[in-house]
């Protein structure tokens, strides 16, 4: 006897919306943190590169206004290290002119002397401070004046920190210069060499080391009549053989 078994086969239909929406979610969440990911990577980038940038920039712009000069002798007696960072090359530009407070070029150099522990006597050299003006087209004034366009004074330390102020009648080479009020000179138009001090003596007792600093301040008025004028001029320690 033949039995006919009817079979019905149910389609089961699987319903996959809910894990699209679930995987769309998660992909949104997932761009959103790379896309805040990103823009903080290239913020940090950008400041980076900035910084970097600025950096080189005054960097190589300092090197080319800054002129060193070392001077080191060497003998059975003394040692001797001059380092001149004297080099003084400034135009007043437009952007000068932006800011109301005066120009102040500082320079400061140095002399290190020290004497053998071996020495029978004490060491001693002698040397010149000298602002030799190679270039200044601010006008210049038959009467010297406090408030003049360019001006500069002279300073020494033996510490780096407290300063003595040169106040005595500078010489150059065809003239003299007098100082005004709080030590300073009026340089407006001069081309000459100043004589700072001459034949400066400094000692050093066996086994120790003397250290002077000489400062010099070139302050410019910010003015608009100075625009484009110049001052170049080299501030600088020179040895004079003795011992």
């Amino acid at each position: 006897m033949n039995k006919k078994v009817d079979s019905k086969i149910k389609e089961v239909v699987y319903d996959d919306q809910e894990d699209r929406e679930i995987n769309e979610v998660a992909h949104y969440k997932s761009s959103a943190q790379q896309m805040l990911l990103l823009s903080v990577l290239v913020v940090l980038f950008g400041f980076t590169f900035f910084t970097a940038v600025t950096y080189i920039i005054d960097y190589y712009k300092n090197q080319n206004n800054k002129e060193v000069e070392v001077l080191e002798v060497n003998n059975l007696k003394n040692n001797l290290l001059i380092t001149n960072h004297g080099g003084i090359d400034r135009t007043i530009s437009e952007d000068d002119l932006k800011d109301t407070k005066k120009i102040i070029i500082e320079k400061v150099n140095t002399i290190e002397f020290s004497t053998n522990k071996g020495a029978l006597q004490d060491g001693n050299i002698t040397f010149d401070v000298k602002y030799n003006i190679l270039e200044n087209t601010f006008k210049h004034y038959p009467i010297s004046k406090n408030n003049s366009d360019l001006m500069v004074r002279f300073s020494y330390s033996y510490d780096n920190q407290n300063w003595t102020y040169i106040n005595n009648v500078i010489s150059t080479t065809n003239s003299t210069i007098n100082p005004l009020m709080n030590s300073y000179y009026d340089i407006s138009g001069i081309v000459d060499n100043l004589k700072v001090v001459t034949n400066y003596n400094i000692s050093s007792k066996p086994g120790e080391k003397t250290t002077m600093y000489w400062k010099s301040e070139t302050i410019i008025q910010n003015k608009s009549n100075n625009l484009k004028n110049n001052i170049k001029a080299n501030f600088k320690i020179e040895y004079k053989d003795n011992d």
